[in-house]
């Protein structure tokens, strides 16, 4: 345990130099659009973060960044926009709730230096030497490029010209993100639970909402950028186009995360 708080002490102080590179790009490249240099220095974080993922020889340094950047990317998006109604309050607070509650979920599992996602230790064996550059687009530079493009439809509904949306309509879409939210927390919580209960790592679980969803974790999780874009388009309807977010992360779980799952669960005698 006392490793794994130093371990944590040092992903935090990571996360620190990245935010801190993050700040400075914003601050000085001389990029007028808000969006792209934001982009841009949503970049150099992930650059950050990679060479310590290389100097640590885990990727998984990376995995709180995920949940962690949104927060701040949209809380800079908020003020530089300078819409202060509430409906764009709660729809970063909704943003904040989901990713501190993902991020812990995250320190809770994580083992420390000596933990490695298990997809990447399957993508190291298949890259071998190549596993490095593998990493950097694969592992780092596209989910950040993806969850960039979930939170597009953000920036698009804080510059709007289009007033606060105040319809029960709305309200619906805030339920309906929350509801998302809580899924994913129920679902995490009882695989840790099953985790640290199971008789044997074969044994399968099928407790609350597994034995009714066979991935209820990724369902929430897709659902959560599903109501993010609902919660952005109801603000302006002309920003519909934005769909390409929650669409492209929609692809990432059925065609990349969910295979892989597949096929390590087909590779398990189940007890």
């Amino acid at each position: 345990m006392k490793q794994k708080v130093k371990d944590l002490l040092h992903i935090l102080v990571i996360y620190l130099i990245a935010l801190f590179a993050a700040i400075l790009t914003l601050k000085y490249i001389p990029i007028p659009d808000v969006l792209w240099k934001t982009a841009l220095a949503d970049v150099v974080a992930t650059i950050i973060i990679f060479a310590f993922s290389v100097k640590y020889n885990n990727s998984s340094v990376y995995d709180p960044y995920w949940s962690a950047a949104p927060i701040f990317i949209v809380i800079y998006w908020l003020f530089n926009s300078q819409q202060f109604e509430f409906y764009y309050k709660i729809m970063w607070v909704v943003i904040t709730i989901w990713g501190v509650r993902l991020t812990w979920n995250w320190i809770l599992r994580w083992n420390g230096f000596v933990d490695e996602d298990w997809r990447y230790e399957l993508i190291r064996k298949k890259t071998g030497k190549l596993y490095w550059p593998a990493s950097f687009i694969g592992i780092h530079l596209l989910p950040t490029a993806i969850v960039f493009a979930g939170l597009v439809p953000v920036y698009y509904a804080f510059n709007s010209p289009s007033p606060a949306p105040t319809s029960w309509f709305t309200v619906s879409f805030i339920f309906f993100t929350m509801a998302a939210i809580f899924l994913e927390k129920t679902a995490d919580e009882t695989l840790r639970h099953h985790v640290k209960s199971r008789r044997s790592k074969n044994e399968r679980l099928q407790d609350g909402v597994w034995g009714i969803i066979k991935y209820p974790n990724y369902a929430g999780e897709v659902l959560f950028w599903w109501g993010i874009y609902f919660m952005s388009v109801v603000v302006d309807l002309s920003i519909w186009w934005t769909i390409f977010g929650p669409l492209s992360i929609t692809f990432l779980f059925a065609f990349i995360s969910i295979p892989m799952m597949n096929k390590r669960l087909s590779n398990k005698k189940y007890n």
